[in-house]
């Protein structure tokens, strides 16, 4: 079947879930080597007005969304994270700092981590259950995080992309919701991100740059296919894609070229995904359905990267 087929009538709609990685522009990966930590401060902080348009966009769609927010933006502006809450969406966890999963080990992230859950749950009320590591860094190399989010509580993480890049990306994992077992024996219900199945291979259309650099139609091609499959859709974005005036950075020509491309679009592009289709929830409400799909499939044994019975 062609990917731009239209889902047969009789099938039910499966679920979509839009979900936005709260940072600030100068979270960037692209900046990690040019900024320090203690700069962060001394940048304006941008969030709250983007945070308010994607907050508008979704209510006039009826659409309840995840964000994975960074501890940081909760303690420079906790206004947002109340925002968010009071209109009814999940708020998750996206760590304390923005820092890779490689520049971390298990005590650190443990740490990294509660700080950022014990932020979120005092302003929004509300649990947090979900994780996303920055930039999709929970990779076999970094599995031991599977073992540390079972021990924190966690429910759900959506932090593997079934995709080959550089600087991420687990090409054997599972498109749909699965348990993902840690070296220790820990197990963890993953949901990965959108992936457009052609040629052969994943290809990452579920957000991020590929939503800003790439024609629009993948990602609706990416939603036809797994409409038609009866598999979740995962879509992320950053406040940031939807500023288009954010301070310039002292970024590297192929940064600036995936930072800055295409944010002027943005919002336009994300009202015609959302618009037309009743099935958008939030991670959390979808858990129950996650769980269901996921006990239908094997294991999947992130160190060795590979599925076990």
């Amino acid at each position: 079947m062609n990917p731009s087929d239209p889902m047969p009538p009789n099938m039910t709609p499966p679920i979509r879930c839009v979900s936005v990685d709260v940072e600030e522009y100068y979270h960037v990966e692209a900046a990690h080597r040019k900024l320090k930590k203690s700069d962060w401060d001394h940048w304006p902080s941008r969030v709250s007005a983007s945070i308010d348009k994607l907050l508008e966009l979704l209510d006039e769609r009826g659409v309840r969304a995840t964000f994975f927010t960074l501890g940081h933006v909760a303690r420079r502006t906790p206004e947002v994270v109340r925002a968010i809450a009071k209109a009814g969406h999940e708020i998750a966890s996206h760590g304390f700092h923005h820092d890779r999963l490689h520049r971390l080990n298990p005590g650190s992230f443990r740490v990294d981590l509660l700080d950022s859950k014990r932020s979120l749950e005092d302003l929004c009320g509300q649990a947090v259950v979900g994780y996303r590591a920055p930039t999709f860094s929970l990779v076999p190399h970094t599995a031991w995080a599977v073992d540390v989010l079972r021990d924190a509580g966690f429910e759900y993480d959506s932090s593997i992309f079934p995709v080959r890049h550089p600087a991420y990306g687990v090409p054997s994992g599972p498109d749909r919701p699965y348990w993902v077992r840690g070296p220790a024996g820990g197990r963890m219900l993953e949901i990965p991100p959108l992936t457009l199945r052609l040629l052969g291979r994943n290809m990452p259309v579920a957000g991020g740059g590929y939503f800003r650099l790439l024609p629009l139609t993948l990602m609706k091609l990416g939603l036809s296919q797994s409409a038609r499959q009866q598999r979740p859709a995962v879509l992320y974005f950053h406040p940031w894609e939807f500023d288009p005036d954010f301070p310039k950075l002292p970024l590297s020509f192929t940064g600036r070229l995936r930072t800055y491309t295409g944010r002027g679009l943005a919002l336009g592009k994300l009202r015609s995904i959302v618009s037309g289709h009743a099935g958008w929830q939030t991670m959390r409400d979808a858990i129950r359905t996650f769980k269901e799909q996921a006990d239908a499939r094997p294991v999947f044994d992130l160190a060795k990267a590979r599925a076990i019975v």
